[in-house]
């Protein structure tokens, strides 16, 4: 049995049919992994995780979850499917509680498991239950960031995808964020993350692909593209030496 959990062929997306940003991408992960997306502005790196989740338009190509056809699945159908979305913003409700956010992420359940749902989630994540009734908008960047990905772990998905989530935050808080992604990995939960800070990114990554003009360019363990100087000074700027990119 294949530990392939999610894999694109040849995918072909963007917002307009006539101007594609994902140029025919081949990619694979396996289960356990925890890839990172790497590669300069512009590189398609969003682009590409918000078409595996639905919200950019595919025109061509096939995605699979566990060996079973996702493509043309609605975005709904998708978490429903076992693959978690967290977006860079807008990623919890600010005007409502820790707790109500929770609730409405595990609503899909049947009502007899929602509470238990809950009681995971508050068990794996003790700063969010320690406040459950402070407002999402109130949290801190990291805790705000911590319960997004509550919401998205809350029909425990084997897969989870995070579109920059250290975007905005202060580098203490990267790393609060990074050894709870880290934590999440090491649940057994598969993760994909689009991520520009390199150095954060390459110490928790199992695996690193590298996108440019909206195609895999390179890909390798950490060690591998920090020990490349041409793939360091092409791809993630000159500024990411190999001391500073290594784990």
């Amino acid at each position: 049995m294949s530990d392939i959990v999610l894999s694109t062929k040849a995918l072909v997306a963007g917002y307009e049919p006539d101007l594609p940003i994902v140029r025919g991408v081949d990619f694979e992960v396996r289960k356990g992994e925890l890839v990172v997306l790497l590669g300069p502005n512009g590189a398609g790196k969003s682009t590409f995780v918000k078409a595996i989740a639905g919200l950019v338009p595919i025109h061509s190509g096939a995605m699979t979850l566990n060996g079973r056809d996702i493509t043309r699945v609605a975005p709904h159908r998708k978490v429903a499917e076992g693959l978690g979305f967290v977006p860079q913003t807008e990623n919890v409700f600010a005007t409502m509680s820790i707790l109500e956010n929770l609730q409405i992420a595990v609503a899909h359940l049947p009502r007899s498991e929602r509470k238990t749902a809950i009681d995971a989630l508050f068990a794996r994540f003790p700063d969010l239950a320690s406040k459950p009734s402070r407002l999402a908008g109130a949290l801190s960047g990291g805790q705000r960031q911590m319960l997004a990905v509550a919401r998205a772990l809350a029909l425990d998905p084997p897969v989870i995808i995070l579109d920059e989530p250290s975007a905005g935050l202060s580098p203490k808080i990267v790393g609060e964020v990074f050894s709870m992604l880290r934590s999440v990995n090491a649940s057994g939960v598969t993760v994909i993350l689009v991520e520009q800070n390199v150095k954060a990114a390459l110490a928790i990554a199992s695996r690193a692909v590298i996108l440019a003009e909206g195609q895999i360019r390179h890909q390798g363990t950490p060690a591998e593209l920090a020990d490349d100087p041409l793939v360091g000074k092409i791809y993630l700027g000159a500024t990411h030496s190999r001391e500073r990119a290594s784990p």
